[in-house]
């Protein structure tokens, strides 16, 4: 399909306990993107904070309450939140009939970067996303999953599907009763269905700190706070994105879980211990081992390359990063 007829869009999903977060993130996108269509998908949220949200928004991102569509498709099982799950269904909605693009972003994540620029990009597969490298430290979690030996692994926090190969080849459908059979999360499932079928997302649009100082705020297109929350222990949250959420919170009743804790950035301890990985590793501890033989920048140039030849992930990215 020609560019031009990629109609894109994005959204984010949530509960009542973060739709706040999710407001917020909407509001940055808002903020560093031209125009585009944006939807927050909601599970039962208190109409106080909804009045928040309509303020803060205004009429540029649709807030679309699922409450009832979810209740009605009976999605059940275990203790994951059910709002985990409405990005699965992303197919069934019929406001998304329209879109041939459909990008989804997580609450946690704070966008540099105009998102048009992430969902129109060129596609070649059903779709775009970006390798988790903390599961390739884990080969054995990969294969439980029933997943080929060495298949790529990827983080689920920021996502572009093509819908329109998505419709045709089912692959949500096959992804929601995969979840359902297996009683697994939302992302080990995307993973099993699309195995073989996603592109590499360029780093930068899913930025994850690891843990290290090495990959910082001000290069991220989109940062992923995948760990410490900006608004929970703040552990590798740089101050500079948390003055960025303090900002888009002020003159809201969201501002106090933003407030930095410490005069510094958190973390510092965890990641000096991460020097002695090496050393547990001798002692059998698989993922300490090739975590010690990790190079994260030399991995970032490499996904970076496979991102803009726009190849499919790859089997063996830890081979191919020298850390199997």
């Amino acid at each position: 399909m020609e560019a031009g007829l990629q109609r894109p869009c994005y959204f984010l999903a949530t509960d009542s306990n973060y739709f706040p977060y999710a407001c917020l993130t909407a509001r940055r996108i808002l903020d560093v993107s031209a125009p585009i269509d944006g939807f927050i998908l909601h599970v039962k949220v208190r109409e106080s904070d909804m009045q928040v949200a309509r303020r803060l928004l205004g009429n540029r991102v649709a807030l679309l309450d699922v409450s009832d569509f979810m209740d009605r498709v009976g999605f059940r099982f275990g203790t994951y939140s059910i709002a985990a799950y409405v990005r699965l269904f992303a197919d069934l909605l019929p406001q998304f009939d329209s879109y041939g693009r459909v990008a989804y972003t997580d609450c946690d994540v704070l966008f540099n970067r105009d998102i048009n620029d992430l969902a129109c990009q060129g596609l070649d597969a059903p779709l775009l996303a970006a390798h988790d490298d903390y599961m390739y430290f884990r080969p054995s979690y990969r294969k439980s999953l029933g997943m080929k030996q060495g298949a790529p692994y990827f983080n689920s926090g920021v996502l572009v599907f093509d819908m329109d190969a998505v419709r045709a080849e089912g692959l949500l459908e096959r992804t929601r009763q995969t979840a359902i059979n297996g009683k697994m999360n939302d992302q080990n499932a995307l993973n099993i269905v699309f195995e073989g079928k996603w592109q590499t997302m360029h780093p930068n649009w899913n930025l994850m700190s690891n843990a290290t100082s090495e990959f910082r705020f001000s290069q991220a297109y989109a940062r992923h706070f995948a760990g410490g929350k900006p608004w929970g222990n703040q552990v590798g949250v740089e101050p500079e994105a948390l003055k960025v959420w303090r900002d888009l919170a002020k003159g809201t009743p969201w501002c106090k879980p933003f407030e930095q804790r410490v005069p510094f950035e958190r973390g510092v301890i965890k990641r000096f211990l991460r020097r002695f990985d090496a050393v547990a590793g001798v002692f059998g501890r698989d993922v300490q081992r090739r975590r010690a033989r990790y190079d994260g920048a030399k991995m970032h140039r490499i996904y970076a390359r496979q991102a803009e030849a726009g190849e499919i992930a790859v089997q063996f990215p830890e081979v191919l990063g020298g850390f199997d």
